[in-house]
């Protein structure tokens, strides 16, 4: 088994580092560390100087755990046409944080999903980095996953999820849970929500974790309805 790879010197990073927009998709049960893999990303500079924008996370939560300066918490807006309102062409980078609440399959239809779709595609047009996190792809409209420059990340799926992931990333990710559980038990030292699997470029990835990062920090929306 060879060793896993730091981000920094990963494909994927030096992909992102040369793009100027792109699509990241974090997929896996919760706990395993897709909220965690998201700001570790963004914490080892691949994106430059840009900042990040938390769509519909409370403001209030931001305050409570000290967030570097550069985030900030944005409130979706009502069309499409206000978006550049609340994202920054060119200097941003843009979370959706367990997108079930908003882009359930589901709900394609709704006017929320249907905006978020085209907020992807057109992503190069604003050069944007969209970085979206979910359990399992079934919760996600496919238009999401067909968009230009996406990156498929995997943390660790259950069972159950993994019996209605979507046929077309199914094996990618028993790929990704045997990878994950052998890595576990050769490289034991490794907190276990560091391992990522990257089905885009195909490596095993072990994530460091921010300095400033708190376990409660996975759960944005404890006690909140996102609206």
């Amino acid at each position: 088994m060879s060793d896993p790879i730091a981000f920094r010197n990963s494909a994927i990073y030096k992909a992102l580092n040369r793009a100027r927009h792109g699509v990241i998709i974090t997929i896996g049960t919760g706990q395993w560390g897709k909220t965690v893999a998201t700001h570790s990303i963004i914490e080892s500079g691949v994106f430059g100087n840009r900042n990040v924008a938390l769509v519909n996370y409370p403001p209030a939560f931001l305050k409570n755990y000290a967030y570097p300066s550069k985030y900030r918490a944005v409130k979706w807006p009502s069309t499409l046409e206000e978006v550049p309102k609340i994202l920054r062409p060119s200097s941003d980078v843009v979370v959706f944080d367990d997108a079930v609440f908003l882009m359930g399959a589901r709900d394609h239809a709704s006017r929320e999903n249907k905006a978020i779709q085209k907020l992807t595609t057109i992503a190069s047009h604003h050069e944007l980095f969209i970085m979206i996190t979910i359990q399992n792809a079934s919760l996600l409209d496919i238009g999401l996953m067909q968009s230009q420059d996406v990156y498929l990340l995997h943390k660790k799926m259950d069972v159950l999820s993994l019996q209605y992931e979507r046929p077309e990333l199914k094996t990618r990710q028993i790929i990704a849970n045997s990878l994950i559980s052998r890595y576990m038990t050769s490289f034991r030292t490794v907190h276990p929500k560091a391992w990522t699997y990257c089905s885009t470029t195909h490596e095993m990835l072990a994530m460091d974790m921010p300095p400033w990062w708190h376990p409660a920090m996975s759960k944005p929306f404890y006690g909140v309805i996102p609206s």
